[in-house]
């Protein structure tokens, strides 16, 4: 049981800890979660911001706050978003470190891609869901994983209440409004309109 606590450490409890950190920190600093906020008060909060987005229909500006959403927030949400980033990055290193199963993909066709790779998505948030079986099923104790889990999560919430240089550039670098102002085309197509329309007074000044 003790011989698992290392890697229960390494592969759920640091990545909760660093997500629980970081989906805190932001709430806290936006003012949406009060920073001394106690744990049944922070509950009610989560229940009424997601009910809110509901609502809303409108994407959360940041895609981890999103994912955390999409799985129900708090503790639950925090390890099921991990598992469905871990799941998927496994994928996507075993397709680079095999290049083969692309072609192997596509050995039924392109229907059968679509299939499988419909398939897969199923499968992957069903795990992500059930995380809680699906750590213990690759052989290890569920108690030690999902105590690890669980205390990462808390580490992380009471950590994300001091307020850091290093947590508000987190945040900002979770953004997709920052994403998408590194990328030129779209700045340029954004910006177009508003310099035309600046333009354009100047021009009926002219041809007056």
């Amino acid at each position: 049981m003790l011989s698992e606590l290392p890697r229960a450490i390494l592969e759920i409890g640091l990545p909760v800890a660093v997500l629980s950190w970081l989906l805190f920190y932001r709430l806290y600093s936006r003012g949406e979660l009060a920073r001394d906020a106690d744990r049944k008060a922070i509950g009610a909060s989560l229940k009424s911001i997601r009910k809110a987005q509901k609502e809303s229909k409108q994407s959360s500006d940041s895609l981890l706050h999103a994912k955390w959403m999409k799985f129900g927030g708090g503790f639950y949400g925090v390890a099921a978003a991990w598992t469905l980033l871990y799941i998927e990055a496994s994928g996507v290193i075993g397709v680079i470190a095999h290049p083969s199963t692309v072609q192997d993909m596509f050995r039924n066709g392109i229907g059968g891609f679509i299939a499988q790779q419909i398939s897969g998505q199923v499968s992957t948030f069903v795990d992500a869901v059930t995380w809680f079986n699906w750590w213990p099923g690759r052989g290890h104790n569920p108690i030690v994983w999902f105590g690890v889990a669980y205390a990462a999560y808390i580490a992380g919430l009471e950590l994300a209440r001091f307020e850091t240089r290093i947590g508000s550039r987190a945040v900002e670098l979770d953004s997709r409004e920052r994403w998408a102002s590194m990328v030129p085309f779209r700045k340029d197509s954004a910006s177009a309109p508003k310099e035309e329309e600046a333009a354009r007074p100047g021009e009926a000044d002219e041809i007056k």
